[in-house]
């Protein structure tokens, strides 16, 4: 293994672009190979991190730091511009994790529709997270490696669809569901990131989003016949970078 670096940030129980956009990264528990993997794994979420002894002046805005190996779940929390719901990707430099999904169900007294992600769109594995150092070889560049250092989650608005099970269209005058009133203040969803006092220090190496095992998670299938341009007309778009945790 490679020697480790101290990486020192503030706790966060959510990690934000804007009011509209929360994400959290948690341990999958809904899997049975990911509950195997899990056993005695950790997360942990970080705003501001630096890593003080090798790039004191490189701030990283937003981090996940987790045991080698272990699967995790991707929490999105966010409120659209409109009152169909929300296309979102999930996605490294090299390819995505998901590409277009959907969350057009009931949003909350807020506003907010949330929704949980397992596994890769594409082959129905599970989200892990691997050293970086230790997939390097003939087969992994450190460049292209480097591509899996970090995801993007971004979130734009869906103006028509089609429901398949009941054939018919929803739109912005038509919406799938009654428009929710306002229910008062959004609560706080970060809230150790606001209270703690001082910060917190782990034992590092960068790390690597990685599918493997075998995920059981199904998607609800809709057909989107208008949406923002997810590349030029996002509504929020938040940068992860993932660290693994030195065992104790």
């Amino acid at each position: 293994m490679a020697t480790s670096h101290a990486l020192e940030g503030q706790p966060a129980d959510w990690l934000s672009d804007n009011e509209d956009l929360l994400v959290r990264f948690g341990l999958n528990d809904e899997d049975a190979d990911a509950r195997h993997r899990n056993r005695g794994a950790q997360v942990h979420m970080f705003t501001d991190a630096r890593l003080p002894r090798v790039a004191p002046d490189r701030v990283f805005p937003n981090v996940v730091a987790v045991s080698r190996g272990a699967a995790l779940s991707i929490q999105i929390r966010a409120r659209p511009r409109g009152p169909l719901g929300f296309g979102f990707r999930i996605a490294t430099g090299a390819e995505p994790v998901v590409d277009r999904l959907y969350a057009v169900h009931r949003a909350d007294a807020w506003g907010f529709r949330n929704v949980t992600v397992r596994r890769f769109q594409r082959d129905a594995n599970l989200i892990t997270i691997d050293l970086m150092s230790a997939r390097l070889g003939h087969s992994h560049r450190l460049d292209a490696l480097q591509q899996l250092w970090t995801c993007d989650i971004t979130i734009w608005d869906v103006h028509q669809f089609l429901d398949p099970i009941s054939a018919r269209v929803y739109t912005r005058n038509h919406p799938r569901f009654a428009p929710t009133r306002p229910a008062g203040p959004v609560p706080t969803r970060r809230g150790a990131a606001l209270d703690a006092i001082g910060g917190a220090t782990l034992q590092v190496n960068a790390g690597v989003i990685w599918a493997d095992g075998s995920a059981e998670q199904t998607f609800e299938r809709i057909q989107v016949q208008a949406e923002d341009d997810p590349d030029r007309d996002f509504s929020a778009q938040l940068r992860v970078h993932f660290f693994v945790v030195d065992p104790d």
